[in-house]
């Protein structure tokens, strides 16, 4: 078994970590560990001793027992440093973790709000399946609900990298620990807490090909003693968006009008028109179309973390943070004559936009948070209270833009709107004691007990009354009182018990159980066991068996909105509403889960650690967005078809009208209603319901291995996951939705492969003389979805034909033909460089994916087609597919300057 810190030895070390005198050394302790504030590292480790990171590395997260070493925790964890977070161009802290953790995967592009807060998740599960803490403690989630996915994780970009120590990535179930969201595992950030110095940096990058360009610098402050300190970090970035698209259908017509009217079908007509032909003005022209690029984006965090010894038996400590971010993204373009013009008095028709425009989404957000707690000694108790503050607010603008009724109606309408505000906060307040017990075993039984009380709100304000007047503003409405907005609360509470002991001297064994209650969905209890056992020094076995859940988030039961593309509405209902329950759905309830896992750690050589840990994670009731299509005017609604009709869903219907979203339930018999009417070619309805339940099964390797040299040191890492997500069970439909199943085959099969099966990342990082050269090739594996050949381009409607599908890997599910978008296996390479002349001044220089690298385009003979023929206005607008997580940029340079002091 490997060595077990004791506790008085791990008191010395914290305190020489500070340089506080030794006397102070086990309060000081209560602060780091309780308080959970930073990990025990000895300062002045020898150099050919940095195997010592996880060996030394005190971790707060996966265990209550306060003197557990990475290398013998039960549980799967993977430590990222600090300096492996900043040897990338990574523009924030999600994006550097996922860089550093092959299981976890970041989408590097979203459409519509999604854009605005990106999201990266665990073992191919949603995000809200990870659970993240500060310091040990709940981070609050992004106000900015997934209309998609749901997903509404903590917003990581506003916690600046120069306040982080190091990172804690527990790969492995623990609800019963944490309670709701640590399905798929626990991200724990512990920030720095140096009382005196500090650094500032400064950085740069850009993509090879061109945009992103992206400057940001930050700085971390510490003041204090070893007795009380306060770590300040600040970070500010401006980051400009890419664009990788080609001209779109439109743009490409009227740059060849005469083989646009031999060969477009039924582009010539609309893009050819008297009015749309001035599109040619558009400063944009011929690339009219970008709606699928990353966001502009301009970020403001501040962070602190602070402690201070009270008595000898009391210390305090406080974090918090505050960010500010302003991001806009790009929608689908609108032409001149597309939203219809005001006859004026006349008769001529005027254009608001004489040349088309492009709208855009606008989000202005404010995030913060603050943690305050005591922690100390009494009898042979350490305790810990605490409290947690956290929120966040988005205020929605559609710019750029137009609402064509006041247009149509008045001859006026405003080209800004305010659309309202998200609003979510969480306040999370706990007690927990740990004592250890000698119960007659080979060690000391560690008990921890503890309460914890949650109060969650959520909240949709209304816009201005031109975002939502009638049809409300182009490509994002407002959202409207009378259907979309409203506040909403719950209340929780929890108590857990968790137990420690070895019942010999190298098995370990730690079970815990858990009760919580919530305001809106009653009660649920869980438990986990974990146990390890050391073979030798040089092998030991570990295993986790475990249940959880995830409790559906305020965002997920009440979010309600209007999304609008150029030929389609698709309104989103509340899961909680009536025009839900209408349908026949019931209001949201928790997932469950059970997670096992089985691992082996291997130290077969000094400076050698190797760990092999298998997980199946299977959930219930899992929560995610149904697609139920009320009327399409270009194929057949799938895979809900009209109930009583051949056009259209009754009972959709009734509920739009219902939420006043139409006049009349045949779509084509009245002009009243939001919808837009220029989109009511294409109606669908979404909504969040437990639909699904699923099972990830997978495999997470991981090796470290130091080899020091007389000249310097090579560190090598080689991180690896399998992953393999199944649908097991869909839930059927309403009756009044026609019944069967509520996802046609290719959706549920693109559920399971649209992500890639395996990431691995082989490293080197080379340490000699003033230079440090990390090198590591990041493998994607291979990934796939099924796309339908019927909707090649939105609205337009024209199916492949026959030479092209012969040419493509075809398959006839639910009586309709797909074809297979396919990215193979994709090898990137990251190189940094850096010079440290001195002790205080440290240059870098790299790149992420060197070789610029893209991911696979789409099929040769599909692309042909759809721009030979003029069918790629809405899609199909970049060669290259977009569902991979290194997005479509290429490769990135990038270079940092960091001065300490």
């Amino acid at each position: 078994m490997g060595k077990r810190i004791n506790s008085d030895r791990l008191a010395y070390s914290i305190s020489r970590a500070l340089g506080a005198r030794p006397q102070a050394g086990r309060l000081a302790a209560a602060v780091l560990l309780m308080g959970q504030v930073a990990p025990v590292l000895a300062a002045d480790a020898p150099a050919d001793d940095a195997k010592t990171l996880d060996a030394i590395t005190v971790i707060s997260t996966g265990t209550r027992k306060s003197n557990m070493a990475v290398t013998d925790s039960p549980a799967p964890i993977q430590l990222v440093s600090l300096e492996k977070l900043a040897s990338t161009a990574a523009p924030d802290l999600q994006n550097a973790i996922a860089n550093q953790v092959p299981s976890y995967n970041a989408n590097q592009v979203g459409s519509d709000m999604a854009s605005q807060t990106l999201t990266a998740a665990l073992r191919g599960l949603s995000p809200n399946h990870t659970l993240i803490l500060i310091n040990g403690k709940r981070l609050h989630n992004t106000a900015n609900v997934s209309a998609g996915t749901g997903a509404a994780a903590p917003d990581l970009s506003f916690i600046p990298e120069a306040a982080v120590d190091h990172v804690e990535v527990l790969t492995d179930g623990a609800a019963a620990l944490y309670g709701s969201d640590a399905i798929a595992g626990v991200i724990n950030i512990i920030l720095k807490k140096n009382p005196d110095g500090g650094e500032v940096t400064a950085g740069y990058s850009g993509y090879q090909d061109g945009g992103g360009r992206d400057f940001k610098w930050g700085a971390n402050l510490g003041f204090g003693d070893t007795q009380n300190f306060f770590n300040l970090s600040v970070e500010a970035e401006n980051r400009q968006s890419v664009y990788r698209f080609v001209p779109s259908a439109m743009g490409a017509c009227i740059q060849n009008p005469a083989d646009c009217r031999a060969n477009g079908l039924g582009m010539q007509d609309f893009a050819l028109s008297a009015a749309n032909l001035q599109a040619v003005f558009n400063p944009k022209f011929p690339y009219l179309n970008n709606w699928l690029n990353p966001p502009e984006v301009h970020r403001k965090a501040l962070y602190f973390n602070s402690g201070a010894v009270l008595s000898d038996s009391v210390s305090f400590y406080a974090f918090g943070g505050y960010g500010k971010k302003t991001a806009s993204s790009e929608e689908n373009y609108r032409a001149p004559d597309q939203l219809m013009g005001y006859t004026d008095a006349s008769g001529t028709e005027q254009y608001r936009y004489p040349y088309g425009f492009n709208p855009s989404e606008y989000a202005d957000e404010d995030d913060y948070t603050l943690t305050a707690g005591l922690t100390g000694f009494v009898a042979d108790w350490t305790w810990d209270a605490s409290t947690t503050y956290g929120k966040d607010k988005m205020d929605v603008y559609t710019i750029n833009s137009m609402n064509q009724n006041l247009w149509n109606e008045f001859g006026y309408t405003p080209t800004d709107f305010y659309d309202g505000t998200f609003t979510a906060s969480q306040w999370t307040s706990d007690l927990n004691a740990t004592r250890d017990f000698d119960v007659g075993l080979s060690s000391p039984l560690t008990f921890n007990a503890g309460v914890e009380y949650r109060q969650d709100k959520y909240a949709i304000s209304p816009g201005d009354a031109a975002s939502y007047y009638k049809t409300g503003a182009s490509s994002f409405p407002g959202y409207n009182p009378a259907t979309n907005t409203g506040s909403y609360s719950r209340n929780s509470y929890s108590v857990f018990a968790d137990a420690i002991f070895y019942p010999l001297e190298k098995w370990l064994v730690d079970t815990a159980v858990r009760y919580e209650h919530y305001s809106d969905f009653g009660s649920k209890t869980i438990g986990k066991l974990t146990t390890r056992y050391d073979f030798s020094d040089s092998f030991a076995v570990r295993a986790t068996a475990s249940t959880g859940f995830r409790a559906p988030t305020l965002g997920e039961e009440y979010y309600s909105a209007v999304n609008v593309s150029p030929s389609g509405a698709y309104p989103q209902l509340q899961p909680n509403g009536s025009a839900a329950a209408s349908l026949g759905f019931g209001a949201l309830k928790p997932e469950t889960s059970t997670n096992f896992s089985l691992g082996f750690v291997f130290n077969p050589l000094t400076h050698l650690t190797s760990t092999l840990d298998f997980y199946r994670i299977t959930i219930k009731d899992r929560i995610d967005r149904g697609s139920f299509c009320y009327v399409s005017g270009s194929a057949p609604c799938d895979p809900v078809s009209g109930a009583e009709t051949d056009s259209y869903n009754t009972a959709l219907g009734q509920a739009l009208v219902d939420g006043g979203y139409l006049g009349s339930i045949d779509p084509t018999a009245s002009d009243e209603g939001s919808l837009d009417t220029s989109a009511r070619q294409n109606i669908s309805v979404y909504l969040f319901n437990n639909a699904l339940d699923t099972r990830a099964t997978g495999v997470d390797w991981v090796t470290n291995y130091l080899t020091p040299f007389d000249w310097g040191s090579v560190d090598w890492i080689l991180a690896a996951n399998y992953n393999k997500l199944d649908v097991i069970k869909v839930k059927e439909a309403p009756a009044s939705l026609g019944g069967g199943s509520m996802y046609s085959t290719a959706t549920l099969i693109n559920m399971e492969n649209a992500s890639p099966k395996f990431r691995v990342n082989l490293g080197a990082t080379i340490n000699v003389g003033k230079f440090s050269i990390n090198v590591t090739e990041a493998i994607y594996g291979p990934q796939y979805q099924w796309a339908d050949t019927n909707t090649n381009d939105e609205g337009m409607g024209n199916e492949f034909p026959d030479e092209v599908l012969a040419q493509l890997d075809t398959r006839v599910m639910d009586g309709r033909t797909y074809y297979k978008e396919k990215i193979g296996v994709l090898a990137t390479t990251n190189l940094s460089i850096s010079f440290k002349p001195n002790d205080k001044w440290t240059l870098t220089v790299g790149g992420d994916n060197i070789f610029n690298k893209y991911p696979d385009k789409y099929p040769a003979a599909v692309w042909d087609w759809v721009t030979s023929h003029y069918e790629n206005q809405w899609g199909y607008l970049t060669k290259y597919q977009t569902g991979s997580p290194v997005g479509y940029f290429g490769g990135r340079w990038y270079a940092k300057l960091a001065y300490r002091f």
